[in-house]
């Protein structure tokens, strides 16, 4: 065998070593800058307002609310699950009707809350924003849904 070729090769396989390493060095020295980006107050508004059309035109809502289990539970996983993970939520739904005297009345049909925000977070809420999405379900009840949405600002 040509010994040549055998230096050859333990030559680029040093060189990929060395190359690997130097970026895995410099990817962990590397200070990532503490600056955060705060968006408009409207773009919580639209992802609040989408979110709350997503689930009510998929139908999901009134699944979820016709389960005789905790559907809060089920509700908020829905909600930790397609939301960013520097979003906090909360989330109020009512059944709206109408009385004989014309007048709409609300009553509140959570009974634990659905929400991602703890004590401890509140001080890191850089802005926030609210929607609400009135539904009608298959069995002619009417919701309306209230989401709240803030942003993290991070650290």
């Amino acid at each position: 065998m040509d010994r040549r070729g055998q230096f050859r090769i333990i030559e680029a396989l040093v060189t990929a070593v060395l190359v690997v390493g130097s970026m895995m060095i410099a990817v962990g020295i590397q200070r990532m800058p503490r600056f955060w980006i705060t968006y408009e107050t409207e773009d919580l508004e639209d992802m609040a307002f989408n979110m709350l059309a997503e689930i009510a035109d998929q139908a999901l809502l009134s699944r979820l609310l016709d389960s005789k289990g905790s559907w809060e539970t089920d509700l908020f996983w829905t909600l930790n699950t397609m939301l960013p993970p520097t979003i906090y939520f909360n989330m109020s739904i009512y059944k709206m009707s109408l009385s004989s005297g014309g007048n709409i009345s609300l009553e509140a049909l959570n009974r634990a809350p659905i929400t991602n925000i703890q004590q401890e977070n509140a001080d890191r809420i850089a802005e926030s924003a609210s929607a609400t999405y009135v539904f009608t379900s298959p069995d002619g009840t009417v919701y309306l849904a209230a989401l709240t949405l803030a942003r993290s600002r991070g650290g």
